[in-house]
């Protein structure tokens, strides 16, 4: 390794994360894919691309904090690419990014492990061995699956390669003076703030960067010129994120502040051991204490977790006294251990999270505690006796080779829904929202005894999560069920987030009990949530099957006002044209939905066959348009919009 290129290493590692996650090009999309990238509006035309900066992630599904609008970006362009057809092609993007992420890393490696003051090896431990040996060991570490194979977890890869290169390029600005220098300074600050764009975990980068500046001793100057970039970079951060439209989260329900640490000890034992043998990933972890289904079961469980605590203290303690004789020894592992301690408080379990444990939370972290690591055995090998050394390859050679079977291996549990879901329940993840996902499943293939056993073995796990119940009634709804789905609906009711569907669900269960008329129930599920176009769909529909389409236009129309960015509205709005004889709107509105969705075929059909009825025949075309309905401010919008790019 001591001569061999750079290009070359950097082949090698490009061509390592291949080789591991290949098999992830066989699945499709699971979990949080269907919001995030299946029912997205905003991923299917370039020219939405400004709307995703204005927009926090799920839009047609429960609201988040989550502002990434990068990870968006990212989207559009394999929608542009691979559409829904090819999800290989998705995951190839994510593949991709990894790679190029551990490819900074390697740069990254290269910076620290040359400032390195380790006793003098005679050049027998290069940096660029330790250097390529931290970047591979990241790149194929199957802990980080949940972060690639999954193509919603592209937050964390795309943050990664925007932190690792910024400080890469910041360290490379500390070296050298004049124009080169401030490139390079403008290229970490744009990193820093796309790192944040893409997740917000990404924010950490900046008081790493801080921390290493001090770790180096900058002079003021330095320092203060890195504050004014840090207040840039916030500011712009913040304008973007605070001028986006977000729709209040759900309350959700945090640990108690003196349990916390609890809480982070058996995280930080649970990491620990998921680091060295990652032999039982999945998701859904939870290191909290919950009732079982008896009281023996339940007193082991507790006391298993307790152990847990024990190991998570003694290994927290073990890791300050790793920290404490690097800073004294080692300086440039305590930089690195310092860094991963920065990176991991976040998601430590010491600040309210919405769970306590997350295999992808320790994707960037674990970057800097594995060049802390090489660092600290670089440093022992340079004195161990050759028997030592032989066995320490020997190891690292076997556990290198185990971590490449294992990640590959992983790779099938991500393959569909079914078997991501069951995957996960068998290796320690049943919880009420994978039994709950389960019966949806079942639901949706037309299994709907399978169903309701799902989902009520879902209530008995957790009878509080009111999503668990208004799904059960719907179920129940299928099997006719009248009397269970008004029981289940109330439970739902309860909770004010999910109002809007209770009352869509409340008036198809009326309709089909006494075949009233509802119109007047989905009408009030339309303004309790106004944003949300499934439901605002639904009523439209309604008044179309009702033989209604001036109203169902009017109703349509003050959506497509409010959000002109979606292409299923004016779809529908070119549908509504046609059947009211207005051609030339229907193409104008046709015209909107395929400039907004770039494979929407059904819309370029429609055109086509409006279009060509309007050459045949422009009298008659003239005769059914009959008076245009005035659309002003409704139509045109990608035109409108296309300034802002």
């Amino acid at each position: 390794m001591k001569n061999l290129p750079r290009p070359v290493v950097v082949f090698i590692i490009i061509a390592a994360t291949f080789l591991v996650y290949a098999p992830a090009l066989r699945n499709g999309f699971v979990w949080d894919d269907t919001a995030l990238v299946l029912r997205d509006p905003l991923v299917r035309s370039w020219v939405l691309i400004p709307e995703g900066f204005r927009h926090f992630l799920f839009l047609d599904a429960t609201a988040s904090k989550f502002y990434r609008p990068l990870q968006r970006l990212t989207f559009v362009a394999d929608y542009q690419l691979y559409a829904f057809t090819k999800p290989w092609g998705w995951h190839l993007t994510s593949i991709g990014i990894h790679a190029a992420a551990a490819v900074a890393l390697f740069f990254l490696a290269m910076r620290i492990m040359g400032a390195a003051q380790t006793p003098p090896d005679g050049g027998k431990f290069p940096r660029d061995r330790w250097a390529f040996a931290a970047a591979l060991l990241w790149a194929i570490h199957p802990l980080h699956t949940s972060a690639i194979t999954y193509v919603s977890g592209r937050a964390d890869p795309l943050a990664a390669l925007f932190e690792f290169s910024g400080l890469a390029l910041g360290l490379a600005s500390l070296e050298k003076s004049g124009r080169a220098s401030w490139l390079r300074t403008f290229g970490a600050a744009a990193c820093f703030l796309a790192a944040g764009l893409s997740k917000e975990s990404g924010l950490m980068a900046m008081p790493i960067w801080f921390f290493m500046l001090a770790w180096r001793r900058e002079c003021w100057r330095v320092i203060g010129r890195w504050a004014a970039i840090a207040a840039c970079v916030a500011g712009i951060y913040c304008g973007l994120r605070f001028t986006a439209e977000m729709t209040p989260p759900p309350a959700s329900s945090s640990s108690p502040a003196a349990v916390r640490p609890i809480l982070a000890a058996r995280a930080w034992a649970g990491y620990a051991a998921l680091l060295v043998a990652p032999v039982n990933l999945h998701m859904e972890r939870d290191v909290a204490t919950h009732p079982k289904k008896d009281i023996p079961t339940t007193l082991h469980s507790a006391r298993l977790l307790e152990y847990q605590t024990l190991a998570g203290v003694l290994l927290f303690l073990g890791f300050v006294f790793w920290w404490s004789r690097a800073w004294r020894n080692a300086p440039a592992t305590s930089l690195c251990l310092g860094s991963f301690f920065i990176a991991y408080l976040p998601v430590s379990d010491l600040l309210p999270l919405n769970a306590t444990m997350a295999e992808h939370w320790l994707y960037v972290p674990s970057a800097f505690l594995f060049i802390a690591a090489l660092l600290t055995l670089r440093g022992w090998l340079t004195e161990a006796p050759a028997a030592g050394k032989v066995a320490v390859y020997s190891f690292g050679a076997v556990w290198y080779s185990f971590l490449v079977f294992r990640t590959a291996y992983q790779q099938q549990f991500w393959r569909d829904q079914r078997t991501f879901i069951t995957h996960t329940m068998d290796s320690g993840g049943d919880t009420a929202r994978m039994r709950m996902n389960l019966g949806a499943l079942e639901s949706l293939e037309g299994h709907n005894d399978l169903a309701i056993d799902r989902y009520r073995e879902a209530i008995e796990r957790s009878a509080d999560l009111p999503i668990v119940w208004l799904s059960y009634a719907s179920v129940l709804l299928r099997q006719r069920d009248f009397e269970g789905a008004r029981r289940a609906l109330e439970k739902a009711e309860a909770s004010p987030t999910i109002a809007a569907e209770c009352r869509q669900t409340r008036a198809v269960l009326e309709h089909l009990e006494t075949g009233a008329d509802t119109g007047n129930v989905l009408r009030e599920a339309v303004e309790l949530a106004p944003r949300n176009w499934p439901i605002r769909q639904r009523y439209v529909e309604y008044l179309m099957e009702r033989n209604a389409p001036e109203s169902a236009l009017r109703e349509l129309r003050g959506f497509v006002e409010a959000h002109p960015f979606r292409g299923e509205s004016w779809k529908l709005l070119g549908s509504i044209m046609e059947r009211m004889r207005k051609p030339d709107l229907a193409i104008e509105a046709y015209r909107e939905a395929a400039e907004l969705d770039v494979h929407d075929q059904e819309s370029r059909d429609a055109l086509r066959r409006l279009e060509a009825l309007r050459n045949k025949s422009a009298r008659a075309f003239e005769k059914e348009a009959g008076n245009p309905l005035d659309f002003t401010g409704c139509t045109h919008y990608a035109t409108n919009r296309s300034d802002d790019l």
